[in-house]
């Protein structure tokens, strides 16, 4: 990257290896529409699983849903920003801070229209 040039964060996560890989390639094929050999690649070499930029909120809430799923499986998740672990908790404040921002600008736009 260049000096100035802004980097938009990406969130990305992986699935720590527990022996039971298997049971979760039927689910992020599913979710993510991606080949078998891609998944069960990216799963015994310890690759990312998804990667997201921060801003792309639909994004963020389809992995949010598949990391929900995994761990409803049993999936042991690592949650990325960039190369800095963080709580799965993380990716859901993000996506409600997104809401929270769009329900104020919503708000106010409606007070504006009020007004007129």
């Amino acid at each position: 990257s260049r000096p100035g040039e802004y980097i938009m964060s990406e969130i990305k996560f992986k699935v720590s290896k527990d022996g039971n890989e298997k049971k979760y390639i039927p689910l992020i094929r599913k979710m993510l529409s991606r080949s078998l050999s891609e998944i069960r690649e990216c799963l015994s070499n310890n690759g990312y699983i998804d990667i997201c930029s921060l801003e792309n909120i639909d994004g963020l809430q389809h992995m949010n849903e598949l990391i929900e799923e995994l761990q409803k499986k049993g999936a042991e998740i690592v949650l990325y920003e960039d190369d800095r672990v963080v709580e799965t908790e993380f990716l859901k404040n993000i996506i409600e801070a997104h809401f929270d921002a769009e329900r104020y600008l919503q708000e106010t736009d409606d007070k504006v229209i009020e007004k007129d």
